[in-house]
């Protein structure tokens, strides 16, 4: 598949097609094969139950049906390369958001800061004001909401759009510097991520390059080396630094091999679902999961009775094993909906969700506004692969975005409308204003196509 992709006239790496063959890659073939060589056994042990040859081999078709899908969908939606901008373009983008930028980060930085200092507080607590319920395994709010901790999140668009600002200038990676270190104490690495791959999706539209450049490299590299860190003591020795105590994830009481931890165990996780939908649980959930869009915005400090995930469950996974920290997969959550057919219609959703966004933003009609509102977009894909929910991005859309569209709202405001610049002071139609009845009838006149042109001496 990916041979094939690679022939196709629209690959490249902004594509969401290449997001998807690059998480499909990382976790269903490459980390498999270390599986394999590792003998992998951290996750059975934990969840507490051993796949059969059968879940196996079913959760191999069912991964290959979601990439096909996904891939042929996403190329037949958006079949084109995006569209190259001119570099003046850009100037002038720059020029009419750099107030509205710099105000937007003014006004909520100090609040994302004030909010991932907290967590850095609640990860040295282990958590104080989590708990987790005993019969669905998810961790709870207790004492917080959860708008004010998210809102942490929104230091990732706001290092996007500086460093975008400052053209990549060397110094301006002090911002993603300053980022990763307030995101790692908190022990958070999924918006390090997201903002490498925003920057980098940014940074290739604006040099019109089709696949990673070297500085491109380099920042995945940063991105991949700030992620390890964190995986291992999840931010404990920075918040050390900060002289903050705390533990490091339980995780890391066991011999782990390179790979086996759970960040990426989607594979053993989806063996896990197979396992007991529909064989032990009887059932499917048919997307009821997705309910849990309308009860989430809802904090549950408001709401004492809110339900924990969706407000509609046809079972528990926790009654078949112990699935802690399951993050469930683009194909896994549709298998659990509705088996193969499940697979298909979720694939085929976010297939057509990404790929419009693509083509909406990068096609004929591209700017460089909306290549940042794509790029902003489309670097939650792997995120959102990997936990295979729609709440996912739903969650994330208020605090990557909305800093963005604030930036557009401002932008809009300070920006003279056309007809106001077009009778400015020094415009032709206040000059055509400014003159007597008589001479606006000569003008007139003269620009008839009737008029007798004379030749210029």
């Amino acid at each position: 598949m990916s041979a094939v992709y690679l022939r196709h006239p629209a690959a490249c790496i902004m594509h969401p097609a290449t997001f998807y063959l690059a998480f499909h890659g990382l976790v269903f073939v490459f980390r498999p094969l270390i599986a394999r060589a590792y003998d992998f056994s951290f996750v059975y042990r934990v969840y507490d139950f051993q796949p059969s040859m059968s879940d196996k081999i079913t959760v191999i078709l069912a991964t290959n049906l979601a990439m096909v899908v996904f891939v042929a969908t996403s190329l037949y939606v958006a079949p084109r390369l995006p569209v190259a901008l001119e570099e003046s373009l850009f100037e002038s983008a720059r020029a009419a958001m750099k107030r509205p930028i710099l105000m937007v980060c003014a006004i909520v930085a100090p609040l994302a800061i004030w909010s991932q200092l907290g967590n850095w507080q609640r990860q040295a607590d282990n958590y104080g004001s989590m708990v987790r319920d005993l019969s669905t395994g998810a961790a709870i709010n207790t004492d917080a909401i959860g708008w004010f901790t998210d809102a942490a999140l929104i230091l990732a668009p706001i290092t996007v759009l500086l460093v975008w600002l400052a053209r990549y200038r060397w110094w301006s990676w002090a911002f993603f510097a300053v980022f990763v270190v307030l995101q790692g104490g908190g022990g958070t690495r999924g918006p390090i991520i997201y903002t490498a791959i925003a920057i980098g999706i940014l940074a290739l539209l604006e040099y019109r390059k089709r696949w990673v450049d070297w500085r491109a490299a380099s920042l995945a590299l940063l991105a991949v080396l700030a992620f390890n860190q964190i995986v291992l003591d999840r931010g404990a020795s920075l918040r050390g630094l900060a002289g903050q105590a705390g533990e490091a994830d339980y995780a890391n009481n066991y011999d782990l091999s390179p790979f086996e931890g759970m960040d990426f165990a989607n594979l053993e996780y989806f063996e896990y679902i197979v396992y007991a939908v529909p064989q032990r649980t009887g059932t499917y959930d048919y997307f009821a999961s997705n309910l849990q869009i309308f009860t989430e915005p809802v904090p549950r400090v408001i709401w004492k009775d809110k339900p924990v995930g969706s407000p509609v469950q046809f079972f528990s996974l926790w009654d078949y094993g112990t699935p802690i920290g399951m993050t469930g997969s683009l194909p896994g959550q549709g298998w659990m909906a509705l088996g193969y057919v499940g697979v298909a219609i979720q694939a085929l959703f976010f297939a057509l969700l990404y790929s419009t966004v693509c083509l909406l933003l990068l096609g004929r009609r591209a700017t460089p506004a909306r290549q940042i509102l794509y790029a902003l977009i489309a670097a939650t894909a792997i995120h959102v692969f990997r936990d295979g929910t729609l709440v996912t991005l739903a969650r994330q859309m208020p605090f990557y975005v909305g800093p963005f569209l604030l930036v557009l709202v401002l932008k809009r405001f300070f920006t003279k409308p056309e007809l106001d610049r077009f009778v400015d002071s020094q415009g032709p139609i206040a000059e055509f204003l400014a003159q007597s009845p008589g001479e606006r009838r000569k003008i007139l006149a003269a620009q008839s196509p009737h008029h007798e042109q004379r030749p210029e001496i």
